[in-house]
């Protein structure tokens, strides 16, 4: 079993994030993550229009192990259950595409608050 270090402490388990290393900062790794999914998405109020390949659905994955590793170690104020919760839901190629829409906006506005808490705007 592989383990990481983050800012905060040790957490043993495993790796989730390509190139995760001691040290590394929780919200900088998250907020990395959000960035790298952000450029498959396209922009807000695009949301009806947005495909739904492996691209996006792996960048979705992506963020979801970020936040495995690195999401109990954010300010409180993160909504980490949230964003995974529309993450895991947008990652699966069996979600309806008549829902979609909504749970993309969702999840716009939940890691924005991602953002905030970690002094990102």
């Amino acid at each position: 079993m592989s383990s990481a270090s983050t800012a905060s402490g040790t957490t043993s388990g495993a790796v989730y994030v390509t190139g995760a290393k001691a040290g590394d900062d929780p919200c900088a790794r998250v907020v990395s993550a959000i960035g790298y999914l952000g450029l498959s998405l396209l922009p807000a109020g695009q949301e009806e229009a947005q495909h739904w390949d492996g691209d996006v659905r792996g960048r979705f994955g992506y963020l979801r192990g970020a936040l495995a590793m690195y999401g109990p170690h954010l300010p409180a104020s993160a909504p980490v259950a949230t964003v995974d919760g529309l993450a895991e839901t947008l990652s699966r190629a069996d979600t309806a595409g008549s829902r979609r829409t909504d749970l993309l906006r969702r999840y716009r506005k939940a890691s924005a608050a991602v953002l905030g808490a970690c002094g990102r705007s």
